[in-house]
């Protein structure tokens, strides 16, 4: 298994190959999701928030993405990050990839938005595999009406999360 690299979309390129994964994964995402939808969602994470791509070999196996704030606050609430989207391959699930992307995020939002101190994740309440991890890290604090139905959302402290993060990465 080649090393994975994980970064923050910066370029068209970056967004290209992250759209084309949404696209081509989209029914993970979930069952009823269209092509217009992908594309509708990589463009607000384009324009209103943040894309996190995992590679190996220069392929893509995983992406996240959050927002800086959320929406309900128009994106005022500069100390909360929320994760909305958490994607792997199917054949990349249950390794490495989640964690590490997880970690690279969390970090990646300590850097960039020091004001942060918490961070939110949704997971479509349906989807036991998401939900399953999610509470690993975080508690649940509510359910939200989503587009695609019930999303459970939780929330953490993102020192708390680094901390588990370093925990769980020793070897």
């Amino acid at each position: 298994m080649t090393a994975l690299q994980c970064a923050v979309c910066a370029t068209d390129d970056d967004f290209a190959q992250a759209t084309l994964f949404l696209l081509e994964h989209m029914r993970d995402v979930h069952p009823s999701f269209s092509v217009l939808d992908s594309v509708t969602l990589a463009y607000q994470y384009i324009t209103e928030g943040s894309i996190v791509l995992v590679r190996e070999g220069g392929q893509a196996v995983g992406l996240g993405a959050y927002y800086h704030g959320t929406r309900e606050q128009a994106f005022n609430d500069k100390d909360v990050a929320l994760i909305d989207l958490a994607l792997a391959v199917r054949s990349h699930r249950g390794t490495r990839v989640f964690l590490d992307g997880f970690g690279f995020t969390i970090r990646s939002i300590a850097e960039r938005h020091p004001e942060v101190r918490e961070v939110r994740l949704a997971a479509q309440s349906d989807n036991q595999y998401l939900n399953r991890l999610y509470a690993k890290f975080v508690r649940p604090y509510g359910v939200r009406d989503g587009v695609l139905g019930a999303e459970t959302l939780y929330a953490g402290d993102i020192e708390h999360i680094l901390s588990m993060l370093g925990k769980w990465n020793r070897v």
